[in-house]
C-alpha cells in the first residue's frame, strides 16, 4: 500500500469517527481497533475508496461495545 493512500485511509477513519471517539480510547481499544481496521482495508484488497462509513463505525462500536467495552475496562 502506497503512503498516500494509507494517509487518504487514516483521515477517513478520523473524519469517519472524530477526534473526541479516537482521542478517548483505552490503550487496549485503540490496539485492537488498528487491527480491525487492517483486516478491513485487507478485506478491500487495499482499495480505501471501497469501505463504507458504516464499516469503520461497526469495526469502532465491535471494538467499544463487544470486545473491550468500558465497564470491563473499568475492572482492569
Amino acid at each position: 500500500m502506497k503512503t498516500n493512500d494509507l494517509k487518504h485511509y487514516s483521515k477517513r477513519v478520523y473524519e469517519v469517527l472524530g477526534e473526541d471517539k479516537i482521542n478517548n480510547l483505552h490503550r487496549l481499544q485503540e490496539q485492537s481497533l488498528k487491527n480491525q481496521l487492517h483486516d478491513l482495508l485487507e478485506e478491500h484488497g487495499g482499495e480505501v475508496g471501497t469501505i463504507t462509513k458504516d464499516e469503520i463505525i461497526g469495526r469502532y462500536e465491535l471494538v467499544t461495545k463487544h470486545l473491550y467495552p468500558d465497564d470491563f475496562l473499568d475492572l482492569i
